[in-house]
C-alpha cells in the first residue's frame, strides 16, 4: 500500500536552517520505518508581514510503500 506522510517545522529551531531540519526528520523517519521510498517533494514559501518581517516556511512530502 503506497501511503504518505508530511513533514512540517512548525517550532523551528533557529540553530538549524529549517531545511535542514527536514532533512534530518526525514532521515530519523526512514531509519526507524523499514519502508521503500517512492519520492519526496519539497515546499519553500516565503510570506511578508506588514511590518515587513519575511517569513520562510518549509516542508516536504514523502511518498513512500511499507514492506
Amino acid at each position: 500500500m503506497i501511503r504518505v506522510k508530511t513533514f512540517v517545522n512548525k517550532k523551528p529551531n533557529y540553530n538549524r536552517l529549517k531545511s535542514e531540519w527536514l532533512d534530518l526528520a526525514i532521515n530519523d523517519f526512514l531509519s526507524e520505518n523499514d519502508v521503500e521510498v517512492i519520492d519526496i517533494k519539497y515546499n519553500s514559501s516565503l510570506a511578508v508581514d506588514g511590518s515587513g518581517n519575511i517569513y520562510y516556511d518549509h516542508s516536504a512530502l514523502l511518498i513512500y510503500r511499507g514492506k
